[in-house]
């Protein structure tokens, strides 16, 4: 499906995070190594309601599409049905988005079978109010509900079957979320670290240093999707190193809602490891983008350190890189800590956070971060300012 390729998006008026947000689209297609031909950019104040791009942009899309044979136009926002719809009659081939690519890259990449129900729970739940248009057709199911009746649309007939499938995948999914709160219960008492981040941010790469299990890293967005725990001993002393999926700009909130549980891991752990490409274009954002989700789920006050990883990239690097970086009305970096300032019940807040940086095979950073997640854990440094 994902051949040749264009991207389209829409900007406000930043051009250039617009740009890099394109970029960033085009990186999920490497993961099936898909071509992209061209990237269209408008000027608009938000996306069109009826088309994403106005008529007359459009049909310059059109015209680029036919003359180089595409085989698939992918937008950079979630597409409406009607959007869909009046696309399609305008652009002669394959119509996607970026939830849709999202979902088959985690389907594609799911190795489990907890993530691969949780995926399809996702993508079923994307396809039912785009059942009237949507790009290949279910395989239909024979007898029981699915059986379609004299004069039935097959619009209805698809609807129950993925009506039914949805509570299946619902009911075997608390089966296994229960399995797994028995299995956190029975580690309970041992110190546990989660590591979150954006997705290519390093975290497998850490982990491999600091456990020295070799685990498989790739240069591709979404390598890991199945949280793994791994046991690493430091000082004698005993820890568990989870490993969570890497998180990215306007990822579909079905699959947040049905990775909810395995992002639940987080709130069990004693030290969150953030960690940080330091070399990424818009690393602000990003960092925000994270913890700000950590604040969502309600475990911004448990102890974080930010590992500002890849420093091997980044030309003489020191710390007044990390403070002209890091210069943002949300952000305080001051006496060797990162004060994260934000907004709670109408109440202003200030979280310290212990910061540290780090390259792959590095033996004198590997060691100091070692030296930081046990001060920490031993709670030689405070959780939160």
């Amino acid at each position: 499906m994902y051949n040749n390729n264009i991207l389209i998006g829409v900007f406000k008026n930043f051009k250039y995070k617009s740009v890099e947000y394109l970029n960033e689209l085009e990186n999920l297609l490497k993961v099936f190594n898909g071509k992209v031909k061209n990237k269209f950019l408008q000027r608009r104040f938000k996306p069109h309601n009826l088309t994403y791009v106005g008529k007359g942009y459009l049909k310059k899309v059109a015209l680029y599409v036919k003359e180089n044979l595409i085989d698939t136009v992918i937008f950079d926002d979630e597409l409406t049905l009607s959007q869909i719809k009046n696309i399609e009659k305008e652009i002669k081939c394959i119509i996607s988005d970026r939830t849709k690519l999202i979902l088959d890259i985690f389907l594609y990449k799911a190795k489990t079978s907890y993530s691969k129900m949780q995926i399809k729970l996702a993508q079923y739940e994307y396809l039912l109010p785009r059942l009237t248009h949507m790009w290949s057709h279910l395989k239909r199911q024979k007898g029981g509900i699915g059986l379609r009746g004299p004069g039935e649309k097959e619009i209805e007939t698809d609807r129950r079957i993925i009506k039914k499938s949805i509570l299946i995948l619902k009911k075997k999914l608390k089966k296994f979320n229960y399995q797994l709160l028995i299995k956190r219960n029975r580690r309970k008492n041992k110190k546990s670290i989660s590591l979150i981040g954006y997705t290519n941010v390093g975290k497998s790469t850490i982990i491999s240093n600091l456990t020295k299990n070799k685990l498989f890293i790739d240069n591709k967005y979404f390598t890991t999707l199945d949280t793994k725990v791994n046991n690493y001993y430091f000082k004698n002393k005993k820890f568990l190193i989870v490993d969570t999926i890497g998180f990215i700009r306007k990822i579909p909130t079905t699959l947040i809602e049905s990775f909810k549980s395995t992002l639940l891991e987080i709130n069990y752990s004693d030290i969150i490891l953030h960690i940080v490409d330091i070399s990424s274009n818009f690393v602000i954002d990003k960092f925000l983008y994270i913890m700000d989700f950590l604040l969502k789920l309600n475990i911004i006050k448990k102890n974080i350190i930010i590992v500002f990883n890849k420093i091997d990239k980044i030309k003489n690097f020191n710390i007044l890189y990390i403070k002209k970086i890091f210069n943002n009305k949300n952000i305080l970096l001051k006496n060797n800590y990162i004060y994260y300032l934000y907004k709670k019940n109408n109440k202003k807040y200030k979280k310290k956070i212990n910061f540290i940086f780090f390259t792959k095979n590095n033996k004198i950073y590997i060691n100091k971060l070692k030296q930081l997640i046990f001060m920490v854990s031993a709670g030689f440094e405070p959780a939160t300012s």
